[in-house]
């Protein structure tokens, strides 16, 4: 089962986001309900490791803290993949990645160890999406800033594909936080 962990934004922030997704020819969009920041991806686990996993992740309680979204872009260059909105920069959040990489290591996991750099997903572009399109979504969305938001809780997702290309995200455990 493909595990990850994220926190999930408030209904209101993802409602707001999801009047962005729009203006850029063949990109499938990110449902409303998927949008979240990647603590960490643990790729393809066996059950039972996964269960280490959640037993690693719950063993400390976590101070919940505030977040706040600012910026766009994309990643790829040539060409472009996705499309983003960026997360303003936090030291309980990179914290939280650490502990992440942490617990999946106690558990045998070799977790993803590229340079941790938080973000919303909004969509994945196709191989015809127009560099200008990408440059013009950028322009438009690179003032994006969303007042903090409340983090208190971090969730362990597994990933499912589903026919129509976007996937469905289960949530396997909650983590709450302690209030701050």
């Amino acid at each position: 089962m493909i595990l990850f962990t994220a926190l999930r934004l408030p209904q209101r922030l993802s409602k707001q986001i999801s009047n962005t997704q729009r203006g850029v020819t063949g990109t499938r969009w990110s449902d409303i309900d998927n949008l979240h920041i990647t603590t960490c991806y643990y790729g393809d686990i066996d059950l039972d490791i996964a269960e280490t996993l959640d037993y690693e992740l719950a063993r400390y309680p976590l101070p919940s803290f505030e977040l706040q979204l600012e910026g766009s872009g994309h990643t790829g260059n040539a060409p472009p993949l996705t499309l983003w909105l960026g997360v303003k920069n936090n030291k309980f959040l990179h914290d939280l990645n650490r502990y992440c990489i942490s617990a999946a290591k106690r558990a045998g996991i070799n977790p993803d160890m590229r340079d941790y750099k938080p973000h919303v997903t909004l969509g994945y572009l196709g191989a015809i999406t127009p560099l200008e399109r990408v440059m013009s979504f950028e322009k438009r969305t690179s003032r994006f800033n969303s007042a903090p938001f409340l983090i208190d809780e971090m969730i362990l997702y597994s990933s499912h594909r589903r026919s129509n290309n976007n996937n469905l995200y289960k949530m396997e455990a909650t983590y709450p936080m302690l209030l701050s």
